[in-house]
């Protein structure tokens, strides 16, 4: 019998969420794994965006992670800037495994998923917006 480790299962259900959400379809995300000891997920760091015309624009770099707390069985998002963690680091929003962008009970994807999603969003507003200064 196979099985997956509850963090990256939980990370797998919120990348298929993710790949069906259109705002995101005009942005490069880079798709990564991480482990951390009983931490494990997956990584999305965003490099850019196409525009209207498709031309590609780089940004500051931003990594976003989806994992299984390792003291709970809550859904964590993290994320760090200008970082580009695709294969080791965790991206840390502070300084310890005690700080993170947001948390979801065990379950609960669809909320984790749009959550996410809007993190993303909204940065990559702000460094469109810098870029159109």
């Amino acid at each position: 019998m196979i099985t997956l480790e509850n963090g990256l299962r939980n990370s797998l259900v919120i990348l298929e969420l993710l790949r069906d959400n259109n705002a995101l379809h005009y942005y490069n995300i880079q798709v990564g794994t991480f482990t951390n000891c009983r931490e494990v997920g997956l990584t999305f760091a965003v490099l850019g965006w196409y525009d209207q015309d498709h031309h590609y624009h780089s940004i500051t770099p931003f990594t976003w992670c989806v994992y299984e707390h390792r003291n709970s069985d809550k859904i964590i998002i993290n994320g760090k800037e200008g970082l580009v963690s695709l294969n080791g680091d965790l991206p840390y929003a502070g300084d310890s495994h005690h700080s993170y962008l947001a948390s979801y009970s065990r379950g609960e994807y669809d909320l984790a998923a749009s959550q996410l999603a809007e993190l993303m969003q909204e940065y990559t507003n702000l460094q469109i917006v810098k870029y159109n200064e």
